[in-house]
């Protein structure tokens, strides 16, 4: 039985609505009485990846605050814990943007190569 090249060729399929980028900066995560400070990963106008050891469980929602920039001011929202995986992190996604907020993390995923 032969195959021909379709067959081997399994191309992944990218399921995210929006680009990411790289983004290593401190975000605060309030949730069943835990407060902590993480570290990201990378961030789209969608959501974030947290490195966390021990993350939240999927459909957690928590209160997050960041900086995409030291000097700016902070970007605070609900997120929803969308993936998890303990010793790896949480993919979470925002809830609540405000306009402003959308269009600072747009500009800088924009602006970010």
């Amino acid at each position: 039985m032969e195959l021909d090249d379709r067959q081997l060729i399994r191309p992944e399929v990218e399921r995210r609505r929006y680009r990411r980028v790289k983004l290593v900066t401190q975000v605060q995560c309030e949730a069943m009485g835990r407060n902590e400070i993480m570290v990201t990963r990378d961030v789209s106008l969608g959501g974030m990846f947290i490195n966390a050891k021990f993350p939240l469980p999927i459909e957690s929602e928590f209160s997050l605050t960041f900086r995409l920039y030291p000097t700016e001011p902070a970007i605070i929202c609900r997120a929803r814990v969308k993936f998890s995986q303990s010793g790896l992190g949480m993919g979470i996604s925002f809830l609540d943007l405000s306009q402003e907020a959308q269009q600072r993390l747009q500009k800088f995923v924009d602006e970010v190569t």
